[in-house]
């Protein structure tokens, strides 16, 4: 018998049992700053109505699936896996087994994608190009196809069930995602591509400094990048060369403790004219404009 209900005992209300499950939460060592997002959002999955709709459910009883819920999320499985889907910038995105939970930083990167497209746009650029490299669910793609709709948006993502979750997720945003290897994609948007997005693989083999939430949940094939993370790094910096224009960006998304090794990765290859990282509110993220050297060739 679950911690919030008691044999004989009348089910607890609502708005009772979300201050007992985030205080439970809390207690397995989650960030109080999302328990009680959390606790709202698995409250609204056990009662079948959307989470902005919960606080009219106030005095009503919650069912028993409620704290089973509150139980694996105690066990620190990811609230989004529990309900089936993420919401991301405003938008529920379906998840299934087996696919990456998209990540609250990765918004701040979606953020300066968009403002970057829109500022083309009011410079006369009538359908810029966006491709987003190693896709996942599609949250970026179809977070910015949704923004902007007048950009052409691609998407490529390497795990079959990410593609298949991806291309639901895109449906009526206009973004266009296909599974493949990002390594090959897209040969004939070639030297035409206004802006890369791409959240790739990054965790160095045997870093253990993610949460629970993301190494045991989230698949392997997107987490590990061999000797300093840095494998799919090199490979996103060699297509994005490839895809961008000149004068077109890459924002990369990457490990805090990459802030020096990436933008370093990037003046070696002699590809790119500006090559900066700086932190976002959990990881990194590079900004890469393609161009005429920043350091030596190598």
């Amino acid at each position: 018998m679950s911690a919030g209900a008691r044999a004989g005992a009348a089910p607890q209300l609502l708005a009772a049992a979300l201050e007992t499950a985030a205080g439970r939460i809390a207690a397995a060592g989650v960030d109080e700053a999302v328990v009680r997002t959390d606790a709202r959002l698995l409250a609204a999955h056990a009662l079948g109505v959307e989470p902005a709709d919960l606080d009219a459910q106030g005095a009503v009883p919650v069912p028993e699936e409620f704290w089973a819920y509150v139980e694996r999320r105690v066990a620190r499985e990811p609230v989004e896996r529990i309900v089936g889907h993420a919401w991301f910038m405003g938008h529920r995105f379906e998840l299934a087994p087996g696919v990456f939970v998209p990540k609250p930083e990765t918004a701040e990167i979606v953020g300066d994608a968009i403002n970057r497209v829109i500022g083309l746009i009011r410079r006369g650029k009538r359908a810029p190009v966006v491709v987003d490299l190693c896709a996942g669910p599609g949250t970026m793609a179809v977070s910015i196809a949704r923004r902007i709709p007048a950009a052409r948006v691609y998407g490529v993502e390497l795990s079959e069930a990410a593609a298949r979750v991806a291309v639901r997720n895109a449906q009526g945003s206009g973004a266009h995602i296909v599974q493949g290897d990002a390594r090959e994609a897209f040969p004939e948007l070639d030297g035409t591509v206004d802006l890369v997005v791409s959240n790739p693989p990054y965790i160095p083999i045997g870093l253990r400094t993610s949460a629970p939430e993301v190494l045991n949940y989230d698949p392997p094939l997107a987490l590990w990048a061999g000797e300093g993370g840095l494998q799919m790094i090199r490979a996103m910096e060699k297509v994005a060369a490839r895809l961008l224009k000149s004068g077109g960006v890459l924002l990369l998304e990457h490990g805090r403790y990459q802030l020096e090794s990436v933008p370093r990765l990037f003046a070696r290859t002699g590809r790119w004219k500006e090559a900066q990282s700086v932190s976002t509110s959990n990881d990194g993220c590079l900004t890469a404009v393609r161009g005429e050297a920043v350091g030596e060739a190598g």
